[in-house]
């Protein structure tokens, strides 16, 4: 005599651990992180014209692209007016508004980058960068002393 019993393992059975199996899964998901919501958070980075966002790893290449396309006649500045870096080399005793116009004295370009010992610093304000160049430079006392470059 066989006693049916004792015997598990029946289709019903299978359903309800796989059932039980995939609600914790689901239930662990659920607290889980979303990368949309981090995708959103990074969007920091807006056009002050058109107010389109962008993420805020996005490079000044693909914004200036933006700005050619969508605002021929509004410049970089004028659409991402935080994004401006204004660059410090000690060695010159300079400050410039903006990247390009600090790579371009240097003789380099944004692949290239800035040469290694030209010791930029990037600051988000003018004011900073002309302390750091004070700061740095054993002769300049002022800011007078410091040139700035557009």
């Amino acid at each position: 005599i066989i006693n049916h019993a004792t015997m598990g393992g029946g289709n019903a059975q299978k359903s309800a651990v796989a059932r039980e199996r995939n609600a914790a899964k689901a239930k662990a998901l659920a607290g889980g992180k979303s990368q949309k919501d981090d995708n959103e958070k990074a969007m920091s980075l807006q056009c002050a014209i058109c107010k389109q966002a962008f993420m805020c790893t996005q490079n000044e290449g693909d914004l200036m692209n933006h700005v050619t396309s969508k605002h021929s006649k509004s410049s970089f500045d004028e659409c991402f007016p935080s994004w401006i870096r204004f660059v410090a080399i000690p060695s010159l005793g300079t400050v410039f508004k903006g990247r390009p116009v600090a790579l371009a004295a240097l003789g380099s370009d944004a692949k290239k980058g800035y040469p290694k010992d030209s010791g930029a610093v990037e600051f988000g304000s003018k004011e900073e960068a002309v302390e750091y160049i004070i700061a740095e430079v054993s002769y300049i006392n002022d800011a007078d002393a410091v040139t700035y470059q557009e």
